[in-house]
């Protein structure tokens, strides 16, 4: 069981939220690339798709996390409703008029209209935000989750997953083959298998050979998506995205895999919440949500150009360089606004 410590933090949580977070803007970032098959040079395009290979795990993994700190805690529902809805329905509304502000040309009286309060509930303010809206949505079934997992055998729990496996995984893979399945089982779709795969690992005592074998799916599942996203999208001549959504076969094997490596290689050192890296880590570690929420704004001005310069543009500077070096770039100035904004009383509250 971990555990922590008054003076230590279990590292490899804040590890994986960092990793995590890159990722999801490394993706936002390369996105510029990805789409635009025989638009730019092979080469560029190859730079796009080998780096996707290696970053499409970023949503499960948030969710895996999130199951595994959640679904086994047994706690009153007023204090988890409190708690946790705090932290994701303020800044939804928050960063939704934000964003909506800025979409319209920076237009305030904009909000006071029926479009806007129609755009909120329908998740169409702007693309990143409909995250929250998945975690708003595990939220709710959270409480009653838990009550039946107390009472769940180990039986119980490999049915689900066996459902979930063969609805979402292997029919996406089976409708790449022209094979559609009409049975709608919505219990076992969209995120709340990857949810609850967080807590089949808590409770799963993960042994040398699991690690091992996370590892070489980590490496095949990296690898398949690579060359299955170039076969397809040369076979269909445009962007062909199936072979690494989010319910692909290889997100499904990748994902967990990659949780299950983190935490086995991080797990085995705790820091000190006092020292230096302790302190950078836990403050990264904190901001990540905010990362989330922020960097797509600034992403917006580097795809429209700063000063006339497009870092995002084949014309300035290779993929090789400008995905990693633009994703440094946002990072670290969406940690700055974040860290700031955390410091003020009433502001901290939409960057949690």
């Amino acid at each position: 069981m971990d555990n922590i410590t008054k003076n230590n933090r279990l590292l490899w949580i804040d590890i994986i939220r960092i990793i995590a977070i890159i990722a999801v803007v490394a993706i936002h970032v390369e996105d510029s690339f990805i789409f635009y098959w025989n638009k730019i040079p092979l080469t560029d395009w190859w730079a796009s798709n080998i780096y996707n290979g290696f970053i499409r795990f970023p949503v499960p993994i948030f969710l895996i996390l999130s199951g595994y700190l959640l679904l086994d805690k047994q706690e009153d529902d007023k204090i988890f409703f409190s708690k946790r809805f705090s932290k994701v329905v303020i800044p939804l509304v928050a960063w939704s008029m934000i964003y909506w502000v800025f979409k319209n040309n920076f237009n305030v009286l904009s909000l006071f209209t029926a479009n806007f309060v129609q755009q909120l509930f329908a998740n169409k303010i702007y693309f990143h935000l409909y995250f929250l809206y998945v975690i708003i949505g595990l939220y709710l079934i959270t409480p009653l989750l838990r009550r039946i997992l107390v009472h769940a055998s180990a039986y119980d729990v490999r049915y689900y997953l066996v459902l979930w496996l063969f609805f979402v995984p292997i029919s996406s893979l089976l409708g790449l083959l022209g094979y559609r399945n009409g049975i709608p089982l919505v219990a076992a779709t969209w995120d709340f298998g990857f949810f609850f795969i967080g807590y089949v690992i808590k409770k799963t005592r993960i042994t040398k050979k699991i690690v091992y074998l996370s590892s070489l799916m980590v490496i095949v599942s990296i690898v398949v998506t690579i060359i299955g996203t170039y076969y397809l999208t040369g076979r269909s001549e445009y962007f062909y995205g199936s072979v690494h959504v989010l319910f692909a076969i290889t997100s499904v094997t990748y994902s967990p895999c990659l949780f299950i490596l983190i935490k086995a290689i991080f797990s085995r050192f705790s820091v000190g919440i006092g020292s230096a890296s302790g302190k950078l880590i836990n403050a990264i570690g904190r901001a990540t949500m905010g990362i989330y929420l922020v960097h797509p704004m600034l992403l917006h001005f580097i795809l429209h150009g700063v000063s006339g310069i497009r870092l995002l543009s084949v014309k300035v500077l290779s993929p090789i360089v400008s995905i990693p070096l633009v994703t440094f770039l946002l990072v670290v100035l969406s940690f700055i606004i974040v860290f700031f904004l955390q410091k003020v009383p009433l502001l901290k509250k939409i960057v949690p």
